[in-house]
């Protein structure tokens, strides 16, 4: 450490430190000034109470916007299918509609059912697809195809994309003219079948709408439910389910719709290349005696202990070809098929009878009915149904005020845009004006037929159409049965598959 401290001394001595050189000086600049700022001008004083929109008046309403609803392009198959069209090139998008108007439920006789499980049997396998590879090739093509029965047709719906619409139609096609009908399959839906039916005694709603149709319709083929009962299924076997088949399957009775991003001429290829080989001669139904109106009564269905009665009013109404059907539905639209009707108001606004009540025609080929349908707490049942009868017989009884009467008719003419919102929408539409035989061009011309109907024209058609009206509740006997007595109508049970009993 000695010599460590002397040689430091040393080096010290015989090198000195050189000079630093003078520091820069640091010079300082002052932050800029920034201009004070600039406060807003006060708004002018406004008195609290006036201040915002004045909302003692409504606004003004914009200028009516006319609606054009496209009418379709019309040509038949060398089968003699016919086949309506509407391009709708937004979308990439195609929605196809193939209603057979030989194979609805009418014509199911005593067996029924049928037409219903041999719709669920066709897309069950069909062509080389088995029950398994259909669905999968469904999806790869990006496509949905389900198929139905209805009172008056079995309708087939397709939504698919415009780019694979070929391939789809080809297994449309396996599917309405090459089902496989196996043992297995039959087997299979039949047993599906009555389980769903077995399953029925527990949904009062479709009860209600099952004996209503019973008793409204009478010995009519339109009375017995499309889905059938236990035993009319469970009686079924695959040959009834074939013969049906082949002779309610066929193109001259057939409709198919086609809306979306589709060319006419080249749609009618690629129909002729697909469905252009259906062959068989449908037999259509023939037309049924019109059903007898049924005496006013009130037909109950017990379940014990519901906290809600379902109860439906009606009676048999105008078909299919209803001619004053612009009345018909401006009248029940202000009655009970809005959210603001007469009936919703009354029964579910200002006494909290019910959680919603509506009104609708049931317009079938060859009869219809009229319904007002709703769940009712169990407390009031029998209120309610008084109160609605009331309404019902005071709408008929004077004709709509004519503030009414236009608010009716804007609600229903502003609505009809919705129906032809999606591809799947126009084409469901078009389909049953083909069903029932209307003139393609009706929903242009509805605007026009709802403007010509007066107040006294709307009474009119409630009075000839709501009058000796059944009542059909399915609810607790113990609670209501005695109350539903002071209506004045005579009283029959009924059994949850709509058949009378003691």
């Amino acid at each position: 450490m000695k010599r460590l401290a002397v040689a430091a001394l040393a080096f010290a001595a015989c090198c000195p430190t050189p000079p630093r050189a003078p520091a820069t000086p640091i010079v300082t600049r002052p932050p800029p000034v920034e201009p004070p700022p600039v406060e807003p001008p006060a708004p002018p004083a406004v008195p609290w109470d006036a201040a915002g929109i004045d909302w003692s008046a409504p606004p003004p309403a914009d200028p009516e916007v006319a609606f054009a609803p496209p009418v379709p392009t019309e040509f038949r198959l060398a089968n003699g299918a016919r086949v309506l069209v509407v391009e709708n090139h937004r979308l990439p998008l195609v929605s196809v509609r193939i209603t057979i108007a030989s194979a609805g439920a009418r014509g199911d006789g005593a067996r029924a059912g049928l037409a219903a499980l041999t719709a669920d049997l066709l897309d069950e396998g069909a062509g080389t697809r088995s029950a398994l590879e259909l669905p999968e090739e469904l999806e790869r093509l990006g496509a949905s195809l389900t198929i139905g029965a209805g009172a008056d047709a079995t309708e087939l719906t397709l939504d698919t994309l415009a780019a694979t619409l070929a391939p789809s139609l080809a297994l449309t096609a396996d599917v309405v003219m090459r089902p496989r009908l196996t043992a297995a399959d039959f087997a299979r839906i039949k047993a599906e079948r009555l389980a769903d039916l077995a399953l029925r005694v527990d949904q009062p709603t479709a009860i209600a709408r099952l004996v209503f149709n019973r008793v409204v319709f009478g010995a009519h083929p339109y009375a017995p439910p499309i889905e059938g009962e236990a035993a009319t299924v469970g009686a079924l076997q695959l040959a009834d389910v074939t013969r049906f088949f082949r002779a309610s399957y066929g193109p001259a009775a057939a409709t198919i719709v086609v809306v979306g991003d589709v060319t006419v001429a080249d749609l009618r290829r690629q129909l002729e290349a697909t469905l252009g080989g259906w062959r068989g001669k449908a037999v259509v139904p023939k037309r049924a005696p019109a059903p007898v109106a049924a005496a006013p009564t009130v037909a109950f269905i017990d379940r014990p202990g519901a906290p809600q009665s379902v109860v439906a009013i009606g009676r048999l109404g105008p078909d299919a070809a209803d001619p004053q059907q612009a009345a018909h539905e401006i009248v029940n639209t202000a009655l009970g098929g809005s959210f603001a009707s007469r009936l919703n108001t009354a029964l579910r606004e200002e006494k909290g009878y019910t959680y919603g009540v509506g009104s609708t025609f049931i317009r079938n080929q060859w009869a219809g009915a009229w319904r007002v349908f709703s769940q009712i707490r169990t407390d009031v049942t029998t209120a309610a149904i008084k109160d609605a009868l009331a309404i019902i017989a005071a709408t008929a009884a004077a004709p709509l005020p004519p503030d009414e009467l236009a608010k009716t008719k804007a609600l229903i003419t502003r609505g009809l845009p919705q129906a032809f919102e999606t591809n799947a929408g126009i084409a469901s539409a078009y389909a049953g004006l083909a069903l029932d035989g209307r003139p393609l061009t009706y929903y242009r011309d509805l605007p026009a037929a709802l403007a010509a109907v007066t107040g006294v024209d709307a009474q009119r058609a409630a009075a000839a159409a709501w009058h000796d009206l059944t009542i059909v509740v399915v609810g607790d006997w113990a609670a209501v049965g005695a109350d539903l007595a002071t209506l004045g109508l005579p009283i029959a049970r009924y059994d949850a598959d709509g058949h009378p009993r003691p």
